[in-house]
């Protein structure tokens, strides 16, 4: 048998398996055209975004704002990193206290105050008043210590100043 012979028997068929074959692939073409349709349009309203804008242009614009707000942070900390350092060396901690240095003469007139940074250095400041007069002192203060004699009092204003977050305040 030849194959010219074999195409005439079964032509019948061929063509019938043939014309099925392309139905089937003319209903798989139109329910994938469907489906595209649908994802088309889902695609194009995904696009559009809020508002109509295109989420491309939302998206890049947003990449940029991170972008900026990135700069703005880094330039806080440094920021931050700069006002720590200068923190330092400000007054940070202070003491006071008030006395009559002299006995039955006057009131709570004269005071010791106490100005420190984070290291426990700056001054101590006294004030010593009387019927006649005053007097301001002021005194160097390195760790927490000074090369020049202190009073007790000034002793005083020095410990609270260091310590003045554990010291609670009593009302009067």
């Amino acid at each position: 048998m030849d194959l010219y012979t074999i195409l005439e028997e079964y032509s019948l068929l061929i063509t019938a398996v043939s014309a099925a074959l392309s139905v089937l692939a003319f209903i798989i073409a139109i329910v994938y055209s469907s489906k595209t349709r649908k994802v088309m349009r889902k695609y194009r309203r995904l696009m559009r975004g809020m508002d109509n804008k295109n989420l491309e242009a939302l998206l890049m614009h947003h990449l940029e704002c991170v972008k900026n707000n990135a700069v703005k942070i880094e330039n806080l900390e440094h920021k931050y990193q700069y006002l720590e350092k200068e923190l330092r060396s400000c007054v940070q901690r202070v003491g006071i206290i008030r006395y009559n240095p002299f006995e039955q003469m006057g009131s709570d007139l004269s005071f010791s105050v106490a100005l420190l940074d984070k290291n426990n250095n700056g001054v101590v400041l006294t004030g010593l008043f009387s019927r006649t007069g005053s007097s301001i002192y002021a005194k160097p203060i390195q760790n927490g210590t000074s090369n020049y004699p202190l009073s007790e009092e000034e002793i005083e204003a020095i410990n609270r100043a260091i310590n003045q977050n554990s010291t609670p305040i009593k009302p009067r």
